[in-house]
C-alpha cells in the first residue's frame, strides 16, 4: 500500500507540472529562454611585468588564452558573452602596443557546433619584442545548423607570430597555418559560416 501511495504522489506531481507548463506557456518559455550576460573591459598602461589569463567555456563557444612578459605596454580590451537559451553571442576586441622587452601569448577560439559538430577553431601564438596590434573576434551560435565566427587582426611586429585555423577534428580536417619570424606588418581575416549550408 505504501508503494502505491508513493506512485500516486509521483503521478500527481507530474500531472501538476504538466498542467502548469500547458496553462502557463509564457512562464515555461521564460524559463527556457533564461540566460546571462558577462561584460568586461580594461585599460592598462605602464611598464613592468605582465600576466593576463582568461577563458570562456560553453557547449557552443570556447575561448582561452594567456599573455605574459616584461616591458612597456598599452592594452585596451573588451570581452562580452551574451547567452539566451541556446543562442550565444561572444565578442572580443583589443588594442595592444608593447615595446622594450619580451611578450609571449597563446590563445584559441573554438566553435564546437560548427557544421553539425565538426567544429572550427582559430589559434594564435607569438613571442615578440615589439607589437602594435588591433584585433576583433565575434562568435555567434544559434544551433548545430547556424554558427559563425569572424576573426580580424592587423599588426606590426618584431619577433615570431604564428596563426592557424582548422575545420574539423579528425585526421581529414581542413587546416591552414602561417608563421613569420622577423619584422612584419600584416592583416588577417578568417571567417567560418554554416548558416547557408
Amino acid at each position: 500500500m505504501k508503494g502505491n501511495l508513493l506512485t500516486l504522489v509521483a503521478i500527481a506531481a507530474l500531472a501538476i507540472a504538466l498542467a502548469v507548463s500547458l496553462l502557463c506557456p509564457a512562464q515555461s518559455a521564460a524559463y527556457a529562454s533564461r540566460g546571462f550576460l558577462f561584460d568586461e573591459s580594461s585599460v592598462v598602461r605602464g611598464s613592468g611585468d605582465v600576466s593576463i589569463k582568461g577563458s570562456f567555456h560553453d557547449t557552443s563557444v570556447d575561448s582561452k588564452g594567456w599573455m605574459k612578459g616584461s616591458g612597456s605596454i598599452s592594452f585596451e580590451s573588451l570581452r562580452n558573452l551574451n547567452k539566451v537559451g541556446k543562442k550565444v553571442d561572444f565578442t572580443q576586441k583589443s588594442d595592444l602596443v608593447f615595446d622594450g622587452g619580451l611578450l609571449k601569448n597563446r590563445k584559441s577560439l573554438n566553435l564546437p557546433l560548427f557544421e553539425k559538430g565538426i567544429g572550427a577553431a582559430v589559434a594564435e601564438r607569438f613571442n615578440l619584442s615589439h607589437v602594435d596590434k588591433s584585433e576583433s573576434s565575434v562568435i555567434r551560435s544559434m544551433s548545430r545548423f547556424n554558427n559563425t565566427m569572424d576573426y580580424n587582426t592587423s599588426l606590426a611586429f618584431e619577433g615570431l607570430w604564428n596563426i592557424k585555423n582548422m575545420r574539423g577534428w579528425s585526421l581529414r580536417m581542413n587546416r591552414s597555418k602561417e608563421q613569420y619570424s622577423g619584422s612584419f606588418q600584416t592583416q588577417k581575416k578568417i571567417s567560418f559560416d554554416d548558416t547557408s549550408a
